[in-house]
């Protein structure tokens, strides 16, 4: 074990994995209300009487985001640079459904922001089929240079079901198994390497009296992502129940619930929410949590010095092959249709975006969030848990996009809100959930498309 984290932390494998990056080869945003966390800066006021080319942009890069003050840094420098420029922000924090509410009514009241940094795939699809979105093949007739310095790799990672790129992404990202891992040395707990030893580290710290996963069962989006994985592998957890339930779905599910049942979550684990079972983590009253790679730029350093992370053990009685990750490229810069219309805010657009995919604004993006950068460069100065993942991400036999990148919001939210709080405590079972659950997603009108009901 020992001679495997040294492994993890070894330059070899880190400059590697940064070749990897630079080349494009294999391998490819804490929450709280929309009233709570939207915010419209205020950038400095043009004095010289010269009229200005006003525009809205909408990230997720706001509140308590990791990477929020590089972002701000990032604006206030291109408003100084373009003093004809009027910046109007309103990025909001991520977690939770209020960023995703805000920019689909935006998009489907006809409020369209100018420059969005948003989701792909099925959150994006619905904007996109109305003409929301400029594809990025058509600005770079006008505009070959725009987000040159975003790689090939990068780029090819945000096809949309069409074919077409709309968003160009600023940094990759994984998900995995944090661990507090003095936590781990105080109570005498080997690493959770397998189920044997994860089940055994649920059951050392709750008799401890130390909560084993932060586990936010009222917005259980990574316990979802994590447990159908272990249990249906890389090609059961792409399933969008076309032709039926996939019991290694039920499998998933009983898992969690056998966890739950353990005491493997906090006694308020049914009302506590992705924010707090990071704070949960981040005050090491939890000795493990189910996250991705954004929840290390919200650790204090201390904090950093102790972790780690491993992919997510198989389940025993499961399909998954070792080394099988969540991760990739899923959100990315945007220009809408509406902006591009208009020569003047088109030019002002495009600006803004070449100068917030630029590789320095990229690289200070990553450092801060600890994510995968989207261009050419290489982070140096990583944290130990950082660099760890950067190896696991390396390392991977697969990597997976999140669950909710392929089933319609409608359909995932009902495992969310309606589907795990009550499967852990037998009220429903997982059957009856997934059931529902594939009725949403296969909602097709007479000519086998996905009808246009009202889904954002």
């Amino acid at each position: 074990m020992k001679d495997f984290i040294k492994s993890i932390c070894s330059g070899v494998s880190l400059i590697l994995f940064s070749f990897l990056l630079m080349t494009g080869c294999t391998g490819p945003g804490s929450g709280r209300n929309a009233a709570d966390t939207k915010k419209i800066l205020d950038y400095p006021r043009n004095s010289s009487g010269v009229k200005r080319t006003a525009l809205r942009i909408a990230t997720m890069f706001g509140g308590t985001d990791p990477a929020a003050a590089v972002y701000e840094e990032a604006i206030l420098n291109f408003q100084d640079a373009n003093p004809s420029i009027e910046i109007t922000d309103e990025s909001m924090t991520s977690e939770g459904d209020g960023y995703r509410t805000k920019i689909k009514t935006d998009f489907s009241s006809g409020n369209d922001l100018d420059v969005v940094f948003f989701y792909t795939g099925a959150d994006a699809r619905y904007i996109i089929q109305a003409g929301k979105l400029m594809p990025y093949e058509e600005m770079w007739k006008d505009y070959p240079d725009l987000a040159r310095d975003i790689t090939d790799f990068s780029r090819e990672a945000m096809r949309e079901f069409d074919g077409k790129i709309y968003a160009l992404p600023v940094t990759g990202f994984y998900e995995g198994l944090f661990l507090n891992q003095e936590l781990f040395q105080k109570y005498q707990v080997e690493l959770p390497t397998d189920w044997n030893k994860f089940e055994n580290a649920i059951q050392k710290f709750h008799q401890a009296g130390i909560v084993p996963i932060a586990g936010p069962l009222a917005q259980s989006h990574y316990l979802i992502e994590h447990f159908i994985l272990s249990a249906t592998g890389a090609k059961g957890h792409q399933d969008v129940f076309a032709d039926g339930i996939n019991s290694d779905w039920i499998l998933g599910f009983q898992n969690l619930r056998k966890v739950y049942d353990m005491g493997g979550f906090s006694k308020d684990a049914a009302t506590t929410d992705i924010e707090m079972a990071q704070d949960l983590f981040r005050k090491e009253k939890a000795a493990m949590i189910l996250e991705g790679s954004w929840l290390i730029g919200g650790c204090s350093e201390k904090l950093q010095k102790k972790m780690t992370v491993l992919p997510m053990p198989p389940a025993p009685n499961g399909k998954m092959e070792p080394d099988t990750l969540v991760a990739g490229l899923s959100s990315g810069y945007s220009v809408s249709t509406k902006a591009w219309q208009d020569p003047v805010k088109r030019k002002a657009a495009v600006k803004l975006v070449n100068t917030l995919l630029g590789s320095e604004v990229v690289l200070k993006m990553a450092a801060a969030n600890g994510g995968v950068p989207a261009a050419g460069v290489s982070v140096s100065g990583l944290s130990p848990v950082a660099k760890d993942g950067y190896v696991m991400f390396s390392r991977a036999k697969h990597r997976n996009m999140p669950i909710d990148s392929r089933l319609v919001p409608e359909a995932f939210n009902e495992i969310v809100k309606y589907g795990v709080p009550y499967i852990v405590t037998g009220e429903k079972t997982p059957e009856d959930v997934l059931e529902q659950v594939r009725k949403i997603q296969n909602l097709r009108d007479g000519s086998g498309q996905e009808t246009e009901e009202k889904r954002y």
